[in-house]
């Protein structure tokens, strides 16, 4: 990452509340965390940001995850294997598809 790049990460994540209230403001917090559906502010849990924490590193301030992408994974090699396919070409197939709609 370059000096620029990770300069203005570690402002962002020094103001993630702040951040967190202008661009996700259909969230909310909760404890640590601000909690959105997902990075397009819908409403909703998924979406995680930790609000406090160091400036680097594991439990850093700013690190966000969104969990919905999880489960659906799960969900499509759960739907691969009922259908005796293997999850990892039916990923590689709605990744085409989606790149191409």
């Amino acid at each position: 990452m370059s000096s620029q790049a990770a300069e203005l990460a570690h402002r962002l994540a020094r103001h993630a509340e702040a951040v967190c209230r202008y661009y996700l403001s259909n969230g909310r917090r909760e404890g640590r965390y601000w909690l959105a559906g997902d990075v397009a502010n819908t409403p909703g849990r998924s979406l995680f940001v930790r609000l406090h924490g160091p400036d680097r590193g594991q439990g850093a301030a700013g690190k966000w995850t969104e969990h919905v992408a999880a489960r659906v994974m799960l969900r499509i090699c759960d739907w691969a294997l009922s259908h005796g396919r293997s999850p990892a070409s039916t990923q590689h197939n709605l990744s085409t598809w989606r790149r191409g709609s």
